[in-house]
């Protein structure tokens, strides 16, 4: 890495969120992201099954504006707001054991492999980036991510980083207690890292959402944001904002001193 990169400092180690921040989810269309689109289709077929007539009227924008208005950053999360604004239920605490959410999970998991599988990408330049980062010499780099394992792996093997990331530094939903913005998935992330505790705040997290850049500023790491979800200045006036802010690849590139 260039000594007279922007960011300061010897890069010691680096975690990526994946969803939005490695992976495409192509949100750039309200309701048409890969997960938005697999959670409604989800919501419909309970509404069907169990014969809910609220739930088939959940919207595109509904679907979406539920997952930016969850509290955790969690599948869980976002399918209890909708269940929220269609009236199934009626407390703004999450049950995690009720049977609807937990129907409506199982089933957009399952048919979400297939989707990642034939519709999953890369930001543009993401992969160049983590490979440039790493061959910068930045070989300590992990996975901080509210995705399930499953998801991760597959989106890791489609595009060819999973040697960047050893399964002892994928950190999952499986892996955690405290959802996003709650600091564990950074802190677990940077203790597989093995680095000493000095290194913390050299420590680079990449992520694209508030509720886990609250989660890497307080887990006390160097937090960059991209802006695929979510706009420069809605990320810059963040109450617990980034430390760096890019619009893509290329222009995090730059704050590195990378070439890509």
């Amino acid at each position: 890495m260039s000594a007279s990169a922007p960011i300061g400092f010897e890069v010691q180690g680096a975690i990526f969120d994946v969803d939005d921040t490695l992976l495409d989810n192509r949100t750039e269309t309200i309701g048409a992201g890969l997960h938005e689109t697999s959670r409604r289709i989800a919501v419909h077929e309970v509404g069907r099954v169990y014969e809910i007539p609220a739930l088939l009227t959940l919207t595109p924008e509904e679907n979406y504006l539920a997952f930016r208005n969850a509290r955790v950053h969690t599948l869980q999360g976002a399918i209890w707001e909708v269940l929220l604004l269609k009236g199934v239920v009626n407390s703004d605490i999450m049950d995690p054991e009720h049977p609807i959410l937990l129907e409506i999970a199982a089933r957009k998991e399952a048919m979400h492999a297939d989707v990642l599988r034939e519709q999953g990408v890369p930001l543009p330049h993401a992969v160049e980036f983590v490979t440039a980062l790493h061959d910068s010499g930045v070989d300590k780099m992990a996975i901080g991510s509210s995705a399930i394992r499953r998801d991760i792996d597959i989106f890791l093997e489609m595009t060819a980083m999973k040697p960047f990331f050893p399964n002892d530094r994928i950190i999952s939903y499986e892996s955690i207690s405290q959802p996003k913005p709650d600091p564990e998935v950074f802190n677990l992330a940077f203790a597989s890292l093995g680095l000493p505790e000095a290194d913390r705040a050299h420590t680079c997290a990449f992520e694209d959402d508030p509720r886990g850049i609250v989660s890497a500023r307080r887990a006390g790491v160097y937090t960059c944001a991209i802006t695929s979800r979510y706009s420069r200045g809605e990320l810059e006036s963040l109450e617990v904002a980034p430390h760096f802010v890019a619009d893509d690849y290329l222009e995090m590139a730059d704050h590195f001193g990378l070439t890509l």
